[in-house]
């Protein structure tokens, strides 16, 4: 397995596919975070349906999809960019028994946001109420109310990887009955099945009675964004006496990445020239 998207459609039909298979990428997510498994199986589906999603639209920029509630998951982000890079996290209540909890529970009384922001043009944010069993349903329901195309969507994960599968009807859709067709072929896939075997493989064994037009196969990674220079711009954002206080209790600045965990060091030096750098820039 790998880490890929498969676009198809169904020309016949007027319906479209795409069936994502994360596998490094999620790892790579979840590295060293430690989340309760069901958080972590969150994570993964929210990452799934986050490259899923960006893909159905044709921009340049980022997509998040956050998830948010009043307990024990304070907040949980996965941010996908047009290039099919990804980073996620997810805040939590310290204080919180996760160990009993499902989905259900997890998202009790939780809301859904969905923000698009192209480099060019108008941000764009939809909400929905985290009121489904699954965040499957949640995602069904959301197309329903903003985009009005029906749509079915459904996941399978483990500890490793995660395989999510996409069927939406297109506007010029010839019958309700060709959708409900490939949706029963859709649901004999079988979590062994999606989680062993490549795309094209489940992808063939599903619909090789069907006329199907694979459109595009691309690649999929886990990118957190962060860099030296940016976590320096941020340090220079606190108050100097912050600042001077640590340096002269330390020697040194120290900050982490919260999506990837990096850890960044700034002795006086590096704040220094990093100030004068930005003065030299704002006054020209």
């Amino acid at each position: 397995m790998s880490d890929k998207i498969h676009r198809f459609i169904f020309d016949s039909f007027g319906i479209r596919g795409e069936l994502v298979q994360l596998d490094t990428s999620v790892q790579r997510m979840l590295q060293s975070h430690q989340y309760p498994p069901v958080v972590a199986d969150l994570l993964q589906q929210v990452a799934a349906v986050s490259v899923l999603l960006t893909t159905t639209l044709k921009f340049e920029g980022r997509l998040s999809v956050q998830l948010q509630t009043s307990e024990a998951l304070r907040i949980l982000v996965v941010q996908c960019n047009h290039k099919l890079g990804f980073r996620g996290i997810a805040r939590l209540d310290k204080d919180a028994n996760f160990s009993n909890l499902d989905y259900a529970q997890l998202t009790k009384d939780g809301k859904l946001t969905i923000t698009i922001e192209p480099n060019k043009g108008k941000r764009y944010q939809g909400i929905v109420s985290l009121q489904h069993n699954t965040f499957a349903k949640c995602i069904e329901e959301y197309f329903n109310q903003s985009e009005q195309l029906r749509t079915r969507i459904w996941f399978f994960n483990n500890e490793e990887r995660v395989t999510g599968l996409m069927l939406q009807a297109l506007p010029d859709m010839l019958s309700q009955d060709s959708f409900d067709h490939l949706v029963y072929l859709a649901q004999t896939l079988t979590e062994e099945e999606c989680l062993t075997i490549d795309a094209s493989i489940l992808l063939h064994r599903l619909f090789h009675e069907e006329k199907v037009r694979n459109l595009l196969v691309e690649d999929i990674k886990f990118q957190c964004g962060c860099s030296r220079k940016k976590m320096l711009d941020s340090v220079s954002l606190f108050p100097e006496s912050e600042i001077d206080e640590i340096l002269q209790d330390k020697g040194h600045v120290s900050v982490k990445c919260e999506f990837c965990l990096a850890k960044f060091k700034f002795k006086a030096i590096d704040l220094k020239s990093n100030k004068a750098l930005s003065t030299n820039k704002t006054l020209h």
